[in-house]
Parts: C-alpha cells; sequence; structure tokens
C-alpha cells in the first residue's frame, strides 16, 4: 500500500480547514460542493461526474469488470446553528477531506476495478443519500462503504458490526386542535392540554413495547408548544414533536403505528381534530454480513456489541446494494458529535484514508 505522502496529508488538511470555515446547513452546500469539484478537477485526472446537488469522481480501469465496481461515500453538509449559520460539529469536513485524499493516492493504488467516490449533501436532514441513489443507474456498483468519525473512541481505531449499525429515526409532529375560549370561561371552548399529558405519560409505555420484543427502541419528547402566553385565552391548540429511533425499520412502523394510535385515541376522547407529518426520515444502517466482516478483517476492526443510537441516511444505500459503514475513533477525549466544541482532528485524516485504501485493495 502507498499511503498518502506527508505533502498528499498536508493538502487535505488544507481542504478539511477550507470546508470547515466555509459550512454549510444541509441542502444549501453550494460553496462547498463546488469546492471539492475544484479540488478534484485541479489535483486529479478523476472523471468528476456532477449529479447536481450532488457528485462523484469515478476511476476507470480499462478491461476490467464493469460489475466489480466499488463506491465509496462521504457526505459534506454542517448543522444549521441557532444565529442562522452553520458549523461542522459532525466532522463531515472530514468525511470529505478523507475522501478527497483516497482521490490522490487511487492512481498509485492500481486497483483492478473501477472506483466511484460519491460526495453527498444533505446527510443530517436524511433526505441527501435519496437524491444520490443515481449513482446506481449511472453505473454499476458491487459494493459500497461508508464510515463516520467516533469521538470517544481510540483514534483512527475501526469499528463495525454486521446488521444493524445504526438505528432508524424519524421526527413526528402531532398536532391537536379544539375550540378556543375566554380564560375564564374555559367549559366553552376545547382545550388539548389533558388529552396531550395522557399521551405524554403513556410514550414510555409504548416505546418499552418494542424493547421487550428485544428492539432497542427510543421515543424522545423533543419539545411542546400549546396556547400562546394571552392569560385571557384559554389554550386551543397543541403541537409536540416526537424523535422516535428503532433498530429495525420494521420495530420503528410498529412503534410509530402504536403512538399515534394512541394520539388519534387521546384526541377522540377530547374531541379535538388531529393529524400529524414526519421529518427527519432515516432508514436503519443494516451492514451487509461479508461486506462487514471484509471491514473487520482488512481494517483490523473491533466489533460493536450493540448499534449506534444515532442515524445514519447510509442506509438508503444498503437498500440498494451490498456494503457495509463503519466508525473511524476520533479520540477518546474528543467532544461529542454535536456538541459546540466538537471538530474532526486532522490526525485523523490519515487513517481515514488508510481504511479506505485497504478495502479498495481488499
Amino acid at each position: 500500500m502507498s499511503g498518502l505522502t506527508v505533502s498528499q496529508e498536508k493538502q487535505i488538511r488544507q481542504l478539511r480547514h477550507q470546508l470547515h470555515d466555509l459550512a454549510e446547513p444541509s441542502g444549501q452546500e453550494y460553496r462547498t460542493r463546488q469546492l471539492l469539484m475544484n479540488f478534484l478537477a485541479q489535483e486529479t485526472q478523476l472523471d468528476v461526474v456532477d449529479g447536481g446537488e450532488w457528485f462523484y469522481a469515478a476511476y476507470r480501469v480499462p478491461g476490467s469488470d464493469p460489475a466489480r465496481a466499488l463506491a465509496l461515500r462521504a457526505d459534506f453538509d454542517a448543522l444549521p446553528q441557532p444565529d442562522g449559520g452553520a458549523a461542522h460539529l459532525c466532522g463531515h469536513d472530514g468525511h470529505a477531506a478523507a475522501l478527497c485524499g483516497v482521490a490522490l493516492i487511487l492512481p498509485q493504488l492500481r486497483p483492478d476495478r473501477n472506483v466511484f467516490l460519491l460526495f453527498q449533501p444533505a446527510e443530517e436532514t436524511g433526505q441527501g443519500a435519496q437524491a444520490c441513489l443515481g449513482l446506481f443507474q449511472h453505473e454499476q456498483i458491487e459494493l459500497i462503504y461508508g464510515a463516520h468519525n467516533l469521538p470517544g473512541y481510540p483514534l483512527g481505531q475501526v469499528y463495525t458490526r454486521p446488521g444493524t449499525f445504526a438505528l432508524a429515526s424519524r421526527g413526528l409532529t402531532l398536532r391537536f386542535t379544539g375550540r378556543p375560549a375566554h380564560a375564564a370561561y374555559p367549559e366553552a371552548g376545547i382545550s388539548p392540554a389533558q388529552p396531550v399529558a395522557l399521551l405524554l405519560q403513556k410514550l414510555p409505555e409504548l416505546a418499552r413495547g418494542q424493547q421487550s420484543a428485544g428492539q432497542l427502541a427510543l421515543c424522545t419528547v423533543i419539545g411542546l408548544q400549546m396556547g400562546q402566553k394571552a392569560f385571557g385565552q384559554a389554550a386551543a391548540a397543541a403541537e409536540l414533536w416526537l424523535t422516535l429511533r428503532a433498530e429495525t425499520d420494521a420495530a420503528l412502523e410498529q412503534m410509530e403505528a402504536a403512538i399515534l394510535a394512541e394520539a388519534r385515541q387521546q384526541a377522540g376522547a377530547g374531541q379535538l381534530d388531529f393529524a400529524f407529518d414526519r421529518q427527519d426520515v432515516f432508514p436503519a444502517t443494516v451492514n451487509h454480513a461479508a461486506p462487514a466482516q471484509t471491514i473487520l478483517d482488512c481494517c483490523q476492526g473491533e466489533l460493536l456489541d450493540l448499534p449506534m443510537r444515532w442515524s445514519e441516511d447510509f442506509g438508503w444505500y444498503l437498500q440498494q446494494c451490498p456494503g457495509a459503514y463503519f466508525g473511524l475513533g476520533a479520540g477518546e477525549q474528543q467532544p461529542a458529535l454535536h456538541s459546540r466544541d466538537y471538530q474532526y482532528p486532522d490526525a485523523l485524516l490519515r487513517p481515514a484514508v488508510r481504511a479506505f485504501e485497504q478495502l479498495i485493495l481488499a
């Protein structure tokens, strides 16, 4: 294996810092995308294919079997911030810079099959991977791999598992609408207060219904908005925001169905209108057994006992193509993902490139 030169490592460190300073939220990564495409066009001979919001870089081996092609994926969006800006608090700047590092060394690796480097937007909202499924229409892909940095774990250590690597999740917005009334005559209106309170009490039990079946399942209350701060008017409407997580898509569907049934029952008993919608839908990231074992064998990986509780839209790819997702330790003393102090460590770039290198040559 050739690995990054000192000069190439310096290049991708500089690129990561540029990406970090440029941070743009999901669906708005215009300059980020252009910076990455420009880097690949200027620093490599790869064929850069523009997919609109997404793109990929192709290394093609003349005469190779196109059905044996390998895809590697990185995301490049950042998290929105309260001030209206964005920040790379999940390390996607490092993911994208590391994949550019792979692009730099591909010619020296001389793989015997086509390799496609997929650069994806909007992972944080769960929408980016679905947009990138066009890759499987344009190219033949045998296997796909992706990785995420893992603060709290030893730097550079690879972790994965066959089966569920990261939980399925979705946001639920539940809306209850009654009838307003003067605060002095609340009996003249229809308030959502008691039905919503009863539903909140039931939620832990509904989540435990999946846990008792051996599934890791969580229902987290994100927030509640009811009425307004007008002391002369009784509440007439409420919104309840939930995040559901489960180890399998089927368990998530069952938990959602149970919660919606209870919400409808409480709304009906309280003579309220009820409606709901979903946000940030992520399927479970379910690794295929053979590719997961390849990661463990080729990257000296360690086996995770349990799935990661967070979600990752890489699961959409694994529904289309065999593959696996893995974690790379970002350092045991690093702040948690999504915390304001987190930043992808430059020291992880070389191990990330090396892990992908090992998979390319597997």
